[in-house]
């Protein structure tokens, strides 16, 4: 595995994602890039001394680091500090990597993955790494969010599919606020309408506990060894 580091950064840019969720680059200012497997995360300490633990959305390879931060509480809280005060470059320290809910790259079989929310940032990594890497491996990816406003990287994922005939993504609305010709309902639902057996699958998930653990009572129940499956709830 990869040796945790301390390294110094700096923001690089900022992005819109969704009303309420943005990404934050970083440019790494030495020692890069970092070396880290899909799917682990990161503590970052920001100017002013707030620590924050966010799973890693870049790439393994890439030269900076990327993360999805969404809007909570009012605006003492610290996701009030890192979107609006935060500016392109200030300093920042990260410490990484961390986590063992990592793309599993000597698996050749199938994989299942499921996000909810800013949960999609780990799975963006591993999705993106696995199609990079392994190209002809079968993988299915759930986003699961509440409405039509909380889909993002859709285009992205969508020309993935497109140009990769194993890869199939599935955006999933639990309480849309209108018509839609989506798929509705919770997302551990859809994983169980559209998928039959589980035989040498692994599953990767990320997003609400809720959401986590329902799927992974699901594929459990569906003779999914629980070694088989890596999941961060948050």
């Amino acid at each position: 595995m990869h040796d945790v580091r301390e390294i110094n950064c700096e923001v690089d840019a900022f992005g819109e994602l969704t009303h309420d969720t943005r990404s934050i680059r970083l440019k790494i200012l030495e020692g890069g890039p970092l070396s880290f497997s899909a799917g682990q995360y990161a503590k970052v300490v920001y100017p002013n001394g707030i620590e924050k633990y966010y799973s890693i959305a870049s790439i393994p390879g890439d030269t900076g680091l990327e993360f999805h931060i969404r809007r909570s509480g009012e605006g003492t809280s610290s996701s009030h500090f890192v979107l609006d005060e935060l500016g392109v470059g200030d300093p920042v320290t990260v410490t990484a990597p961390m986590g063992d809910s990592y793309l599993r790259a000597d698996h050749p079989g199938p994989m299942l993955c499921v996000a909810g929310g800013s949960g999609l940032a780990p799975i963006r990594s591993i999705v993106e790494t696995s199609l990079r890497d392994q190209p002809e491996r079968e993988v299915h990816l759930y986003f699961g969010v509440r409405d039509e406003r909380d889909i993002y990287f859709e285009e992205r994922f969508t020309s993935l599919a497109d140009a990769h005939e194993r890869f199939f993504f599935t955006p999933v609305l639990s309480e849309p606020s209108g018509e839609t010709q989506r798929r509705t309902g919770f997302v551990h639902e859809a994983v169980a309408s559209d998928l039959n057996g589980f035989s040498n699958w692994k599953a990767y998930l990320c997003g609400p506990p809720i959401m986590v653990d329902s799927v992974k009572d699901l594929l459990i129940q569906h003779g999914v060894q629980e070694d088989d499956i890596y999941a961060d709830a948050y």
